[in-house]
């Protein structure tokens, strides 16, 4: 009767639904089905019944040869049977209401979990969709930031100050690997080494920062940035707990630069180490 359309909803929602979970709800109201079938045609069979003594007692009530003690045993006879049977008969479609309630309760539970998983996997796919669209805005604004060092250069700092060194170093070497194949990048490559440098310091790593630091200082020699790294320098190696390294990059900074911004800090880590 529905077993074939029932059929075809589980296997078009099998994609949605576990394939253990769909066999066994495919079972259960594949057995309300064969039950219900079966009570249907019992009552078919039972009504059958009841209806042919409906018409051997119209015909006994009509009959006038048979005597009237007999008639009305065979009348009162007949009418137990009729009853009992029309009790049956009751009883049968009681039964199969009561299937016919739970086939529905559980076409109806099927249908509410297919339709709850079917607005799942949209949610799903507009997730998809939405990380889709997401990570194709980050690879935009990333080329946009690879493609202007200022605007990079201000981001990564912030995020270095924001706690996010690690995220600004990966896009800082990625400008490295680009600028030494434009030129029109070349110049603005101390500043992104002198930043990578920064993300350790931020992280505590001071002998990696050190060596970013000093890339600065031996590859850029007249970049302006170079007495701030040597002053880093001295810092890294003071966090070593090598002070007598760190004072030979302070005193470098108050003697060859003392008009950098950072040569008064230079001066003053210099009288505080012993």
């Amino acid at each position: 009767m529905a077993a074939p359309v029932l059929a075809a909803f589980f296997f078009t929602g099998c994609s949605y639904y576990s394939q253990q979970d769909g066999e066994r709800l495919h079972n259960e109201v594949y057995a309300l089905l064969t039950q219900v079938n079966a009570m249907q045609q019992a009552i078919t069979e039972q009504q059958s019944k009841v209806d042919s003594m409906s018409r051997e007692v119209s015909d006994l009530s009509s009959s006038s040869r048979r005597n009237s003690a007999d008639f009305g045993v065979s009348i009162d006879e007949m009418r137990e049977e009729f009853a009992r049977m029309r009790g049956a008969v009751d009883s049968f479609q009681e039964r199969v209401s009561t299937l016919e309630a739970g086939f529905s309760k559980v076409q109806e539970e099927l249908d509410l979990r297919f339709s709850n998983l079917a607005e799942q996997t949209k949610i799903d796919q507009a997730k998809s969709e939405a990380e889709k669209q997401a990570a194709i805005e980050e690879t935009k604004r990333r080329e946009q930031l690879l493609a202007d060092p200022s605007r990079l250069f201000t981001e990564t700092a912030k995020d270095i100050r924001g706690g996010r060194p690690t995220e600004a170093r990966k896009l800082l070497r990625d400008f490295v690997i680009r600028a030494q194949q434009e030129s029109r990048l070349k110049s603005h490559l101390a500043q992104a080494q002198y930043l990578i440098g920064e993300s350790y310091f931020a992280e505590g790593r001071y002998q990696n920062a050190a060596a970013e630091y000093n890339t600065v200082r031996k590859n850029w020699t007249k970049s302006s940035l170079v007495p701030d790294a040597l002053y880093k320098l001295g810092l890294c190696f003071e966090n070593l707990k090598l002070p007598a390294d760190a004072k030979l990059f302070y005193r470098t900074v108050t003697q060859k630069y003392p008009k950098a911004a950072v040569a008064k800090d230079a001066a003053r880590r210099l009288k505080q180490l012993p």
